[in-house]
């Protein structure tokens, strides 16, 4: 419980970052996706079906605090969580270096599949060039990588985002 309330709140801190402090701190009109990093933090982490909840449940409440478009970055995010669960098992966490090239391979996919769904479905975009825009996204995530996996990884490994199972907790 404690860790989903833990969740929840760095979901909002991703949110109101993403809308207030990285408007300033723009390059170009361009802002990491943030919740998409969390996404993709808490899928490296988890089992694949916690994993993909998070990632829908996470996009929901994007798409709700952004008012527009309800269930697009819900499912944007659910597929990148997907992703995640695929290569998981076979990834080696400790390596910073190999998360900033998944990380920035994640973002591209996931914000190249919001445009051409945003685009299929009729939806206005409003960027000029959409692949500098997703670019520049991808590689601004990337660069956050060493500033927050580590914390988030010990996190997830020794700290207060730890799994605890079931039958863990009965002995």
């Amino acid at each position: 419980m404690k860790r989903n309330i833990v969740l929840f709140v760095l979901l909002c801190l991703c949110l109101v970052l993403q809308g207030t402090l990285f408007q300033y701190l723009s390059i170009g009109g361009i802002k990491p996706d943030l919740v998409m990093l969390l996404v993709i933090y808490i899928a490296l982490h988890q089992k694949p079906l916690v994993g993909l909840a998070y990632g829908f449940g996470c996009g929901l409440i994007a798409d709700m605090y952004l008012g527009r478009y309800i269930g697009l970055y819900a499912f944007i995010l659910a597929v990148v969580a997907l992703l995640v669960s695929f290569i998981q098992k076979k990834w080696y966490r400790e390596n910073v270096i190999l998360t900033m090239i998944l990380v920035f391979f994640l973002t591209f996919l996931g914000q190249l599949l919001m445009v051409l769904v945003a685009v299929t479905s009729g939806l206005q975009w409003s960027a000029r060039n959409p692949f500098d825009t997703i670019m520049g996204i991808s590689f601004y995530n990337c660069l956050l990588v060493p500033l927050t996996y580590p914390l988030m990884h010990r996190s997830f490994t020794k700290g207060i985002l730890k799994s605890k199972y079931r039958y863990e907790q009965q002995r």
